[in-house]
């Protein structure tokens, strides 16, 4: 019976010394967490072995972090997984959404973005780029004819009108002196002609009888002007002044014209066909809805595919200037010992509750061994 309790105690003493020796063991890698001393002198084993050894544990963790877990090819392998690209084209696609049946003002999201009074800024700009452009064409142009400054087909194609322009005329001129008005115009011209000769004229008026003078000239102008010999007259005049205007410099044509006037036109019609400040003041959803098959079916997708590759691409540089292991270094070194402590604790509670009662064990067990060895000796 002195042998099951001899061998009972030394396990129990054993598992006792295993268990506390593992539990001191376990809180000196934290405490104490400052060193202490006995007047000059420094306890040893004072701090704890990782308030001791933090900076070094910094430097470590941070090496390993940014050189076997937060690498360059892990990130692009997570980039490269299609369930995250899904994922992340899914979202941008309902962020478009949002935006593409947005009620909010075109210059209202102008003014959320810090761009104050964008319609007159807008208009300003414009303004400038007519400016510049005026001055820059007409600097070019200036010294060229007409001929040499116009494409080809441009000039072959006015030339080809112009049988059309004649006809235009002696048709427009046929209409007219068919007309009333023309009729009236005839009269008065020729009653003004015949009060100009007097008595001859009264003669000539004799002469008619009872038909006037308009009566016999507005016919034979309309047969003027519907002859086909006048057509090929005013064709052949036309031809003749469209050969010398395309010889004309551009500066003696806009010798004609005042530069201040010419740009101002300019500026007004551009204005009235952009009207600004009516595109600014439609909503969103106007200009992004004929568009959003297109936004969500083809511009996301293309965008994350060359993004993605983009990114990639520049991932080891991104990565070397972020300089990963000082980020961790640092932000380690910045935690204190006690949330040091907690972090660990957390993790692995349970692994060093399980490493205190291996060390009991392994005590008692040792205990138990000893026990049977003294008592075998001492038989």
């Amino acid at each position: 019976m002195n042998t099951f309790w001899l061998i009972l105690f030394m396990g129990l003493i054993g598992a006792l010394i295993g268990g506390v020796t593992n539990a001191v063991a376990i809180r000196m890698l934290f405490r104490p967490h400052e060193a202490r001393y006995v007047g000059k002198f420094r306890i040893p084993f004072t701090p704890g072995l990782i308030p001791k050894r933090k900076p070094e544990l910094a430097r470590q963790v941070g090496k390993i972090v940014d050189e076997h877990l937060l690498t360059p090819e892990s990130i692009e392998q997570k980039l490269n997984e299609p369930e995250f690209r899904n994922e992340i084209e899914t979202v941008l696609q309902e962020k478009a959404k949002k935006w593409i049946y947005s009620d909010l003002i075109v210059n209202d999201l102008l003014e959320k973005m810090h761009f104050s009074k964008a319609g007159m800024k807008i208009e300003e700009k414009v303004n400038q780029w007519i400016d510049q452009k005026y001055s820059t064409i007409k600097d070019f142009y200036v010294d060229q004819t007409i001929k040499e400054s116009l494409p080809v087909e441009w000039l072959d194609r006015a030339e080809k009108k112009i049988p059309d322009v004649s006809a235009y005329i002696l048709q427009k001129g046929i209409d007219y002196f068919s007309s009333e008005e023309g009729r009236y115009r005839v009269k008065k011209m020729t009653d003004d002609f015949l009060g100009e000769w007097g008595k001859f004229g009264s003669m000539i008026q004799m002469v008619l009888g009872n038909t006037s003078l308009e009566d016999k000239i507005r016919p034979e102008i309309i047969k003027f002007l519907t002859s086909p010999g006048t057509k090929d007259l005013l064709d052949t005049i036309l031809k003749n002044e469209w050969s010398k205007v395309i010889e004309w410099k551009w500066s003696q044509l806009l010798e004609q014209f005042s530069d201040e006037k010419a740009v101002r036109k300019i500026k007004k019609f551009v204005a009235g066909q952009l009207d600004i400040q009516a595109v600014l003041n439609e909503p969103i959803a106007t200009y992004a809805k004929p568009f959003e098959e297109k936004i969500t079916k083809t511009i996301i997708p293309d965008f994350m595919n060359k993004g993605i590759v983009k990114v990639a691409e520049q991932i080891p540089a991104i990565m070397k200037k972020l300089k990963i292991a000082e980020i961790v270094r640092k932000q380690i070194e910045t935690f204190s010992t006690e949330r040091l402590e907690m972090i660990v604790l957390d993790i692995a509670h349970r692994e060093l509750k399980m490493i205190t009662l291996l060390g009991a064990i392994l005590g008692g067990f040792i205990g138990i061994l000893q026990a049977i060895i003294v008592m075998a000796f001492s038989a």
